[in-house]
């Protein structure tokens, strides 16, 4: 293994990681991609041809005109159904690359049994209650009489490997593409506690996730990280009865930071990619933004949504949050599809003035005549 790039949410989730993904997938061309997904999270991608990849299982970088294998790393959380049907959406690029699909053994299923266990006590933290929390909880009790982990599938048989075949499909691979779930901001360890997700988000965990062994990376891989982020940040929906109701409270967030609505920026509201209900939006955080960078440690930033900006002011301020902490902002977007992420960080733009300029330009020629 020579390289990796690891792409990473640097706030609440739904910054642009499977745009970034199916980008960098075309740029760099990986021959391995890895997730360690749930179906909690989607991830979305439109290519060149406007072909749409809205994935919870299979990474965006399937589009590598390079790939040659696609793994699920033992910390996926897998629904197979789901999993299976985004493996047959995707099965003329499978096909034509000869793409080898590798499910670590220990991943573990999510099943119907784990999403009804979620619909009641899950409610109160705003929770996407797709069962993901109940799958994990399985996997942790070990029951050898009730286990739900990959290697006691029927229908995902003939993708599970052994521990021994995913290794040396680690050891095959030259240049490996990771893309991250969720957010640094909804993790388990760092974020708001109870209202956040059932894991960590992180870099060291997410190598863990895909099983990437340490001896791999240390003195070895070159490793780059890219964190993504949005201008305004998200977090997913409360949740409200029939009555109106305020039954379930998807968080709070950092104290610099307040809540909007899509109306107060002038964007039509956001609905999440899983659960299709309205998103709460926020001003940008220069706290969370700082923390994310502390304990990711990206190389880079891809900041997207920019047209969500009403002003060149109010660009370069975020610009400003992020790069003062001494990470440049690389890459900006304006939607998902790959011609709306813009690569500012290149060696044209080596001058911090020079990359500035260059996000106004974009931000000017793709958002301003809009307005």
């Amino acid at each position: 293994m020579d390289r990796i790039d690891l792409i990473l949410d640097l706030q609440y989730g739904s910054t642009g990681k499977g745009l970034l993904a199916g980008y960098l997938a075309g740029v760099n061309a990986p021959d391995t991609v890895i997730t360690a997904w749930a179906p909690n999270a989607g991830h979305t991608f439109i290519d060149a041809a406007g072909r749409k990849f809205v994935h919870t299982h299979v990474a965006n970088g399937i589009v590598s005109p390079n790939i040659r294998r696609l793994l699920l790393g033992p910390g996926s959380l897998i629904n197979p159904g789901q999993f299976l049907h985004e493996v047959q959406a995707c099965a003329d690029i499978i096909e034509e690359r000869d793409i080898r699909i590798a499910i670590h053994p220990h991943a573990a299923l999510v099943l119907g049994r784990h999403v009804a266990e979620e619909a009641g006590p899950m409610t109160k933290i705003g929770s996407t209650k797709k069962g993901v929390g109940a799958a994990m909880i399985q996997r942790i009790r070990r029951d050898p009489d009730d286990m739900n982990v990959a290697a006691y599938s029927d229908l995902l048989k003939q993708y599970v490997c052994t521990v021994d075949e995913y290794d040396a499909l680690l050891r095959e691979a030259r240049h490996v593409m990771i893309e991250g779930a969720q957010g640094f901001g909804l993790s388990m360890y760092h974020g708001f506690y109870p209202y956040t997700t059932s894991r960590d988000v992180s870099t060291w965990q997410v190598l863990a996730d895909c099983g990437v062994p340490a001896s791999n990376v240390i003195g070895k891989a070159t490793l780059r990280i890219y964190g993504t982020a949005r201008t305004f940040p998200i977090r997913v929906a409360n949740r409200f009865d029939t009555e109106g109701t305020m039954v379930g409270y998807s968080g709070p967030v950092y104290g610099d930071q307040d809540e909007i609505s899509f109306e107060d920026i002038g964007q039509a509201t956001e609905l999440t990619t899983v659960t299709k209900l309205p998103r709460r939006i926020f001003t940008f955080s220069r706290k969370q933004i700082a923390a994310a960078i502390r304990h990711c440690a990206p190389e880079m930033v891809f900041l997207n949504f920019i047209n969500y900006c009403r002003t060149e002011r109010e660009l370069s301020a975020i610009v400003d949050a992020i790069e003062g902490t001494g990470v440049r902002v690389a890459f900006v977007g304006t939607g998902p599809a790959v011609q709306n992420v813009h690569n500012v960080g290149s060696y044209a733009y080596s001058t911090t003035a020079e990359r500035r300029s260059e996000i106004l330009n974009v931000w000017r020629r793709e958002c301003s005549s809009n307005r």
